[in-house]
């Protein structure tokens, strides 16, 4: 059976870049005063599965018929939706669930599938959200790379599905995103990341060091003051404000790591001089007295994964 095409609609509603797809599908509907259930089923594709309650939960994978009927709709070309949707045209990234996405008949299939918290899509900066909508939505979520979560311009850091943090109280960040772009040209950078990512939520989460548990918690009450009507839908402040109030201490650990060439082996059984010569320049670039990790510490791990 052949489906009707949709008659295009007059409304422009472009996706913002790395947009979820379930974020903007909710745009368009919201547009045309409908939900996005109505508007799918109004475009003859046929819906599986039920979107997460929370925010970021859950995303939408559409088959390749309902793809080009949403662009046929929007009055958006097809190539253009699957550039800015990471999502529209392949699974969603680390699905919660896994299993085939059945493809559609006539108008289309749709299938809602769970996401895995730590890869769910973060809320761009509302700023920028309300510019690039015409003024309509300060709401919107996309998959932003840890490079991009600081929007500069506005002084906005994407906290997670629920809350964008207002950070002009900490130019420090500004500074930092900086880094982060120059970091990211260096060979290595992305493992590097990878690990001062690791390397310093441990630290917070633990209170490894004195210096910056205290130096991380000016920057949250900080936050906290700057940004009065916030309240962690999930977890407390302490976790909604963690990689915000790390950013400067991660960037400048992971250009130390990406710049530090492999150490020689151990001599009778101790480290080499040059393990202590890293140890006291990272000390100096993250502003600590002295840095002697403990054992167990994924900064001990990472000097022995370096080690000739």
């Amino acid at each position: 059976m052949r489906w009707p095409v949709p008659a295009p609609s007059l409304l422009d509603v472009r996706p913002l870049p790395a947009e979820g797809t379930a974020s903007w599908l909710q745009r368009v509907a919201t547009a045309h005063h409908l939900s996005p259930a109505h508007l799918l089923d109004g475009l003859a594709i046929t819906v599986t599965g039920r979107p997460s309650r929370t925010p970021g939960g859950s995303e939408l994978h559409l088959d390749h018929p309902a793809q080009h009927r949403l662009a046929a709709f929007t009055r958006i070309p097809h190539h253009h939706l699957t550039r800015a949707l990471p999502c529209l045209g392949a699974p969603c990234p680390n699905p919660a669930d896994g299993g085939h996405t059945p493809m559609g008949h006539g108008g289309g299939h749709a299938s809602w599938r769970r996401l895995d918290p730590r890869h769910a899509p973060l809320r761009a900066c509302p700023s920028c959200t309300r510019r690039r909508t015409g003024g309509t939505t300060g709401r919107a979520l996309a998959y932003l790379p840890d490079h991009t979560r600081l929007c500069p311009r506005h002084n906005h850091w994407a906290a997670g599905p629920h809350h964008s943090l207002r950070t002009a109280a900490l130019p420090e960040l500004t500074r930092a995103h900086t880094g982060h772009q120059r970091l990211r040209r260096r060979t290595g950078a992305a493992d590097a990341w990878t690990w001062a990512t690791a390397i310093t939520t441990r630290w917070h989460d633990h209170s490894t060091h004195t210096t910056l548990a205290a130096r991380w918690q000016h920057r949250r009450r900080l936050l906290q003051t700057t940004n009065p009507g916030v309240q962690p839908v999930i977890g407390s402040w302490t976790l909604l404000a963690r990689d915000a109030v790390t950013y400067p201490e991660t960037v400048t650990l992971a250009r130390t790591l990406a710049t530090t060439r492999l150490f020689p082996a151990p001599r009778h059984g101790h480290p080499h001089p040059a393990v202590h010569t890293f140890l006291d320049h990272t000390a100096t670039a993250l502003d600590l007295t002295h840095l002697t990790p403990l054992a167990g510490d994924l900064l001990t791990t990472w000097t022995h994964h370096h080690t000739r």
